[in-house]
């Protein structure tokens, strides 16, 4: 078990009671997103346009999304892929590319 909390003093180091941090796991490339920019969407009923687009260290899509409609305060909103949905009326266009 790793102890994070004790800071890399030489006097720490000396004793034992720091380690170093874990390696990360490497980071996983998003080859090709959902989405591509300007798509429109739809968040939870709400039509949207993608406006940005992001990947996770472990590759997970993220997504900056403009709600057209009513925003409840909230215009822009940062959205995981799986919560966004295609407009039907943009189904049939061009498809995302890097």
């Amino acid at each position: 078990m790793m102890n994070v909390s004790v800071p890399a003093t030489p006097a720490n180091i000396a004793s034992g009671a720091w380690q170093p941090p874990a390696v990360l796991p490497p980071r996983v490339v998003v080859k090709r997103f959902k989405f591509r920019l300007g798509a429109r969407v739809v968040f939870g009923g709400m039509p949207a346009a993608v406006i940005g687009r992001d990947a996770s260290w472990c590759g997970r899509q993220i997504y900056y999304i403009k709600i057209t409609d009513e925003a409840y305060g909230r215009p822009v909103r940062l959205v995981a892929a799986p919560h966004l949905e295609r407009d039907t009326e943009d189904a049939g266009r061009r498809p995302a590319t890097n």
